[in-house]
């Protein structure tokens, strides 16, 4: 049912939404889909740069897109350059990258040893739960899922609007209770199910327009909260 990567929590810069809207047009022009509403940053203050690389990796996956991901790393690059900030600030937004980067190409065990040096520096709480939530995928992927797990939770503490880390814990749960389900360990399943349910309708209530295929589950099992749809409502 998928994962996500940016969201849209917080202040946003006028410069950081402006580059923004440039690579919108950009993507369109290229005939590439790219959605300005999840486009948004989550801006902490002045700092914006673990956030706007973090809109990076829904892109990556194809060919077509790598023009567009040097575009906008370049463009992120630049901006970067024009914002007053700290050193310190500087090299974490480059460890960050280069975690990313690693992450990118399958290569976990550089990209977790650079996101371990970006926690040392990076003090804002937004710009730390792109990492933790990173990580929480790097994890996933190896099939670490109860690490993967934790990682979330962690990204969860520094950031209740990281709507896409409910979603992957939501993910998480699915997958182990279908996989119970398959051994005939229906209890197991239930129990995980309903985990699996509460944290999409916690997703959905952040992103009420998000996760098809989960709002679609969890209406037809009856598992769909009263509040995902008045948030839903609310939206339109």
């Amino acid at each position: 049912m998928g994962t996500a990567t940016a969201a849209r929590t917080g202040k946003r810069s006028h410069a950081v939404v402006a580059s923004l809207v440039a690579f919108a047009a950009v993507a369109s022009a290229a005939g590439v889909a790219f959605s300005f509403a999840e486009s948004r940053v989550a801006c902490a203050g002045r700092r914006p740069r673990v956030q706007m690389q973090a809109q990076l990796e829904r892109m990556r996956g194809s060919a077509e897109n790598n023009f567009l991901d040097k575009v906008f790393v370049k463009g992120v690059d630049i901006l970067m350059g024009a914002l007053p900030l700290t050193q310190t600030e500087k090299d974490a937004y480059q460890l960050y990258r280069d975690g990313l980067a690693a992450q990118t190409a399958g290569d976990y065990s550089i990209a977790l040893r650079a996101y371990a040096e970006a926690l040392k520096l990076e003090e804002d709480p937004i710009d730390r739960s792109y990492i933790f939530y990173n990580l929480g995928i790097i994890f996933a992927s190896n099939g670490e899922y109860v690490k993967a797990v934790k990682y979330y939770h962690i990204a969860l503490d520094q950031n209740k609007g990281l709507y896409q880390a409910f979603n992957n814990v939501a993910v998480v749960y699915h997958d182990q209770a279908a996989r119970a389900e398959a051994k005939g360990a229906k209890d197991k399943a239930a129990v995980l199910y309903e985990k699996a349910a509460t944290y999409w309708n916690q997703a959905l209530q952040l992103a009420p327009t998000n996760y098809m295929q989960a709002q679609n589950w969890l209406k037809e099992t009856g598992r769909a909260s009263a509040l995902v749809e008045q948030s839903k409502a609310s939206f339109w």
